[in-house]
């Protein structure tokens, strides 16, 4: 058994290995896909829910729940308010990137 630090809780949270490293994947993978904030907010909200369970009485945090807490958990989308012209703007940047051409803004 291991022990994982999420946003939220002061204390060590007992989980099992697996659970640990899917956390981690997860938590790198939306770093990378939307960056470190998205990434802390992510943090923030497995926190909660893992804060939840343990007060409900579960002991530890195995693959299965925390498989079911990070592929679950609803991460806010990012600049979803942004106009037609706005995402068209970006959809440009994103394939000028791709391209290797300039994508400053």
């Amino acid at each position: 058994m291991e022990h994982i630090t999420v946003a939220g809780h002061s204390e060590p949270i007992p989980a099992s290995a697996v659970a640990a490293s899917l956390l981690e994947q997860r938590l790198q993978s939306v770093r990378e896909k939307r960056g470190t904030e998205a990434a802390e907010t992510l943090e923030v909200l497995v926190g909660e829910r893992i804060g939840t369970l343990l007060e409900d009485g579960m002991p530890s945090v195995d693959f299965a729940t925390m498989r079911a807490v990070v592929d679950y958990v609803e991460l806010p989308e990012e600049e979803d308010n942004a106009s037609g012209l706005g995402r068209a703007l970006r959809g440009v940047k994103e394939k000028l990137a791709q391209r290797g051409g300039p994508a400053g803004g």
